[in-house]
């Protein structure tokens, strides 16, 4: 019960300075509250559970340092995180692949986010009212954009062609939907109750999540281990389509706008520099043939954390991932170690002219999540620019009212490589963007003239353990929290590791931290800036 007492007395030691008491005293309460049952949770699994769970070869932690989450590795590599959680007949799913858009090909960007978009289209099983004769078909269309792509690529290519080859695509298409039953994947989940059901791509890694009633988890395990060792495509080329015109959306939105030019010119030779729904002449050349490749590359159980938490038998749960997923074929991950990100040694000024009103975001080259001085600049994040007591906050939204709002990102768009520290802002009333952008950097270059106070390092340390714990208010979040860490990081514990870091932080290693990282040698700025009418 030591976090319990610890967490109280830092509580009651940084207990807020204004008026805010009752909305404080609400917040904590709750937080008390997650981190007793926490702290409980491994004391009520009985010593029978624990042995029996042990000769299964699983690890069971019992340190009160974490939560008490179960490991278990499959003979195939695939990892499995059990967090059992009584409080509701619910179970939340989230399971995670270390791929994303880093991991295209030259010339494929965006195939990982279209495959997410795949895995909802079922398998040759889910789907098909006849698997054989539907993939005959499937097999003609490829061959049909393969053509396609081939005269699409000519310098002098034949429009007339192309379009004889697309309707006689289009007509394959509708014959091989006589063989298809529409969307049986969520109907089938949607009959067995599930809630927030989605996927996600990001530059690192892709997710899959749901959560059920806890009377369905054996269906969870016949259905997703289907997914991901059966999948079949169908309706690829339509599906590009889709992702196609959201790409094409995405050219209207000024803060997509933005991002994509801030990645795409702080980095040169990485590909944290391609956006994570690809370039619009890549998607629109993709095949089935590239996505089923891609598939069998990095959809292995070597490289997949499932995460599990609500509840839940830990016993039952691993006996069912190895009855479902004990005979997926394991194999060889790609080498993932890409061209390596050359220094910056100049200032970039990137101006964006949009019809919108005026923003602008800041980027520093970082030396990534592993780097020792990380917790220190997690610090100057949450000092600089993160809250409504922040000091950019303070000074630019509240005192000199030059800004709209101000945001910090100590760790963006990736972890798995060297990344970027952002500061996102917009300019208020007649306050421009380079104006903006110079007090800015005169609040970090006067940074260290001002060091952190002891007040404003133990408030980020309360705030992230806050974030931390709460997380276990909802399971999909914790269970996305638990996958994360495993798959991405290294290790389910990796939260929890970097506040112990982040604690031991002084006000000198932060100062030394923005020096050396926020400086105009490693910093990329783009300024969107409102299109003049022509």
């Amino acid at each position: 019960m030591e976090i319990i007492f610890v967490y109280l007395i830092r509580l009651f030691l940084s207990r807020p300075r204004n008026n805010c008491i009752i909305f404080y005293v609400e917040e904590n309460m709750k937080v008390f509250l997650i981190i007793l049952s926490m702290s409980i949770g491994v004391f009520a699994m009985d010593n029978s559970k624990i042995e029996e769970l042990k000769k299964l070869n699983a690890y069971v932690e019992t340190s009160t340092k974490y939560p008490p989450v179960i490991y278990y590795k499959l003979k195939n590599g695939m990892k499995i995180l059990i967090y059992e959680k009584k409080f509701a007949p619910v179970v939340s799913f989230t399971m995670m692949f270390k791929v994303g858009n880093v991991d295209n090909m030259q010339g494929q960007t965006g195939l990982a986010h279209l495959f997410e978009h795949m895995a909802f289209k079922g398998t040759d099983k889910i789907g098909t009212r006849n698997w054989n004769k539907e993939k005959e078909i499937l097999e003609k269309i490829d061959s049909i954009y393969e053509e396609i792509n081939k005269e699409d690529k000519k310098p002098n290519k034949d429009e007339e062609k192309i379009k004889k080859l697309k309707e006689e695509a289009a007509k394959l298409e509708n014959e091989a939907e006589k063989y298809q039953v529409r969307e049986e994947f969520w109907k089938i989940y949607n009959e067995l109750g599930q809630n927030k059901m989605n996927a996600f791509t990001s530059t690192d890694y892709t997710g899959y999540v749901v959560s059920l009633p806890s009377d369905r988890i054996e269906s969870y395990f016949i259905i997703e281990s289907d997914r991901f060792k059966n999948p079949v495509l169908r309706d690829f080329y339509k599906e590009r389509s889709v992702v196609l015109e959201e790409l094409r959306m995405n050219k209207s939105n000024p803060s997509r706008v933005s991002w994509e030019n801030l990645f795409s010119h702080s980095f040169v030779a990485h590909p944290y520099h391609n956006p994570t729904i690809g370039w619009e002449d890549d998607v629109m050349h993709l095949t089935r043939k590239d996505a089923i490749e891609f598939y069998k590359k990095f959809y292995l159980p070597n490289n997949a954390t499932l995460a599990i938490v609500g509840d839940v038998d830990p016993i039952k749960v691993i006996k069912l991932a190895e009855k479902y997923f004990g005979d997926w074929q394991s194999g060889i991950v790609p080498d993932q170690n890409y061209t390596k990100e050359p220094p910056q040694n100049a200032e970039k000024i990137i101006k964006v002219y949009f019809p919108s009103k005026p923003m602008l975001k800041i980027a520093f080259k970082n030396d990534g999540i592993n780097a020792d001085d990380m917790p220190a600049l997690i610090v100057a994040s949450e000092i600089l620019a993160n809250g409504n007591t922040s000091r950019l906050y303070k000074k630019l939204v509240e005192e000199k009212k030059m800004a709209l709002y101000i945001e910090s990102h100590h760790s963006t768009p990736g972890n798995r490589y060297p990344s970027l520290f952002i500061i996102a802002s917009a300019p208020k009333g007649n306050t421009t963007v380079e104006e903006l952008d110079n007090e800015i950097m005169k609040e970090i270059e006067n940074f260290p003239s001002n060091p952190p106070t002891d007040w404003e390092i133990q408030k980020v340390i309360n705030n992230y353990e806050i974030s931390i714990l709460k997380d276990l208010e909802s399971n999909l979040e914790f269970a996305q929290t638990l996958a994360y860490n495993e798959q991405i990081l290294g290790d389910w514990k990796f939260s929890w590791e970097m506040i112990e870091k982040i604690k031991k932080v002084k006000s000198d290693d932060v100062v030394k931290a923005v020096q050396k990282y926020l400086q105009r040698n490693r910093k990329t700025v783009v300024y969107l800036l409102e299109e003049k009418n022509k």
